[in-house]
């Protein structure tokens, strides 16, 4: 089975497409999100396959924030200039007697009225029909393509970058499995110390020894970190699991990431050794920018 391409939720596409004697063009930005977003801005008369877009991007994108600018141009019929004529001759009409009762020079000009708003048509503002969305819908594709490209190239890097995350981490465990014993020396030892400033001398009556050893027991149990380290290198083999299975792994990820910050401190609070802690300390970083990679992961 082929393993399914690890995509960031980053990408840009921009694309141009003809259908007959309509141009179209289509932008299309996407950055992450905790799910799938789309926002779509068109020119007047395209509002009709607003939807059809956004289900266009949702076949293509997956996740994240989806921002799509589409537009449209088409001839006016026949070649002929785009002006509302009979506003124009109503506006003149309406200027002349407004002067009239004034007092004004009549001196309206052609150029005149080319600075009155609303006077010509802006083309391409009426209902859009199938040769429109044909248009439209050859560039959102061709624009969709580029931003999946860029998003899969994204995702091979993060995913990299994600995996090399992996060997901190790791380094944590076998410091921590190898620094447990010392914990149980540290305690008998301070014990020890205890018994001999409260005078029962360097060997102990059989009494304390037998406290001493109780009390080593239940210093054992509560600094156990086994469990801790078990599970955290269950969630490790996971991570490297999503990594080589790709496809959407993001939100797991990050879930994972929450894990590994549990038992890490969990962990270090247990055994209570100063080299342990710098070293978690390191690895909580490490996690940190886990949490920060798989944010932008599908």
């Amino acid at each position: 089975m082929e393993t399914a391409a690890i995509a960031s939720m980053t990408g840009f596409g921009a694309a141009a497409a003809e259908a007959g004697a309509v141009a179209a063009r289509v932008e299309i930005k996407s950055v992450n999100n905790r799910g799938l977003k789309i926002s779509v801005r068109s020119k007047p008369g395209l509002g009709i396959f607003e939807k059809n877009l956004r289900d266009l991007a949702g076949e293509f994108l997956g996740r994240g924030s989806i921002d799509i600018y589409a537009s449209f141009e088409r001839p006016a019929a026949g070649g002929a200039c785009p002006i509302r004529a009979g506003a124009a001759r109503a506006t003149v009409a309406a200027l002349r007697r407004l002067a009239g009762e004034l007092g004004l020079a009549d001196d309206l000009s052609a150029r005149d009225l080319a600075l009155i708003p609303g006077l010509f048509e802006s083309l391409g503002e009426e209902s859009a029909g199938a040769e429109e969305w044909a248009a439209v819908e050859g560039a959102a594709r061709l624009a969709l393509g580029q931003v999946r490209e860029m998003r899969l190239a994204e995702g091979r890097k993060l995913a990299a970058a994600l995996l090399d995350l992996a060997r901190p981490l790791e380094d944590f465990v076998d410091l921590a499995r190898r620094a447990a014993p010392r914990v149980l020396l540290r305690a008998r030892e301070r014990l020890r110390l205890r018994l001999a400033e409260a005078g029962c001398g360097e060997r102990p009556s059989p009494a304390d020894g037998q406290a001493l050893e109780r009390e080593i027991c239940l210093i054992a149990d509560r600094a156990d970190i086994q469990e801790e380290l078990d599970r955290l290198s269950s969630h490790l083999g996971q991570y490297r699991s999503a990594l080589a299975g790709g496809g959407e792994i993001g939100k797991r990820l990050e879930f994972l990431a929450q894990e590994f910050l549990r038992e890490i401190n969990t962990a270090a609070a247990k055994i209570n050794d100063a080299e342990t802690a710098r070293e978690a300390v390191q690895a909580k970083l490490t996690v940190e920018k886990i949490k920060e990679q798989s944010a932008n992961l599908v």
